[in-house]
């Protein structure tokens, strides 16, 4: 049982390793977005888009190692618990992941906080985009004329940028 558990320590790190490479990256895309660097956007979001799947193959090769130690973990790659995982692990050999565990906890939480800051960023950006085409054809004032299907609608705020008429 021994060998299943090693494994399935390294593990843990390896993902660690991946969530790391992740949270540089998502620091990377708010410099880029501040520089409007398109060409490097495009470049870190590939790069993002491959530690995913990584982050996946971490996961099989984890419950793989469940499988191998004889621990019926009843997860499959998508409902992945870092936290059941945890749980399954003998209580002699738990006490060496939680190091890994707490890191892991701490890196998946500053990766949701980072991609909903730029996610954020580019929200206000295009707002302030949408207001300042508004201003240059002198539509800050008005409301918009008709929804999204082309029929007259004066009902809640409507993005200008999509509703006027140049």
């Amino acid at each position: 049982m021994k060998e299943p558990i090693k494994t399935l320590e390294d593990l843990f790190y390896e993902k660690i390793m991946l969530y790391q490479d992740l949270v540089e990256c998502l620091k990377q895309e708010r410099e880029f977005l501040i520089k409007t660097d398109m060409d490097a956007l495009w470049e870190i979001s590939d790069k993002k888009q491959s530690i995913v799947p990584r982050i996946e193959a971490v996961r099989a090769k984890a419950l793989a190692a469940l499988s191998e130690a004889s621990i019926d973990h009843g997860m499959d790659v998508s409902s992945f618990s870092l936290a059941t995982v945890l749980s399954l692990i003998p209580p002699v050999e738990r006490k060496r992941f939680k190091k890994a565990y707490l890191s892991l906890v701490g890196l998946k939480t500053e990766t949701r906080q980072r991609s909903r800051e730029n996610k954020q960023f580019i929200e206000q950006s295009l707002d302030f985009l949408d207001q300042l085409i508004s201003i240059i054809v002198n539509g800050h004032t008005a409301e918009p004329l008709y929804n999204g299907c082309g029929s007259l609608d004066s009902n809640g705020p409507a993005n200008l940028l999509l509703t006027r008429e140049v």
